[in-house]
């Protein structure tokens, strides 16, 4: 990196906004079914300021805690957490986590980090992975069974019109049309028809504002 004096700034507020976050996850995740992580294992991370590449570290998602775990190498012991800034953004596996505002189901201005799916003209599209904490249960009976704690899977999609904060959306017909105004909605729900796109995956909820960006002037963004 050189001395370049503004990456140099970048690292020493790192290293101030860093802390530890190892001390009671090894202990504490190993008495819960299931993983707080989609990928265990640290890979090799790019860490970008402004857009501008200034780091290799090797990072894990804590999905649970919506947190980035950082080793400063391969060998180090002990995980920091990158700074959560929404300038500030990691690139692992090809996939780039940006901590971005956002509204959520209940239209509340949360904040976390999204990673981008599709990024057109117009809209682009978030997928946020988490996961989330259920309590264990004791069976009532000798013959009944205990259900240890566990982790589950939830994976959430979130749409941002031009430079306007990411909303939530549900992978249903009615509310991704929601995102348009007519004749827009009327020549979209002919195209998801057509296609028999029945919104069942990322790639169901992708196809169609990527039809949209096709369309070009031609929509009409509904507000939000």
């Amino acid at each position: 990196m050189g001395n370049n004096p503004t990456v140099m700034n970048f690292f020493s507020d790192l290293k101030n906004k860093f802390g530890d976050v190892s001390f009671t996850k090894a202990d504490g995740y190993a008495k819960v079914q299931g993983s707080a992580y989609y990928v265990k294992e640290f890979k090799k991370a790019a860490i970008y300021d402004n857009g501008e590449e200034v780091a290799e570290f090797y990072v894990r998602y804590d999905a649970f805690n919506d947190d980035l775990e950082v080793k400063r190498n391969k060998y180090s012991i002990t995980a920091e957490s990158l700074i959560r800034d929404k300038d500030v953004s990691c690139v692992v596996d090809g996939r780039e986590y940006k901590y971005l505002a956002f509204k959520d189901e209940k239209n509340n201005i949360k904040r976390g980090y999204v990673v981008s799916i599709y990024s057109g003209n117009t809209y682009t599209v978030y997928e946020r992975l988490r996961k989330t904490y259920r309590d264990g249960k004791y069976a009532k009976t000798s013959h009944g069974t205990d259900f240890p704690p566990r982790f589950s899977d939830k994976t959430e999609y979130y749409v941002a019109v031009l430079d306007n904060d990411p909303i939530f959306v549900k992978l249903s017909k009615n509310r991704v049309l929601d995102f348009f105004n007519d004749p827009s909605k009327k020549e979209l729900a002919r195209y998801i028809k057509k296609k028999g796109i029945g919104f069942k995956n990322a790639e169901d909820l992708v196809s169609v504002f990527r039809k949209a960006d096709l369309m070009g002037d031609l929509v009409a963004v509904a507000s939000q």
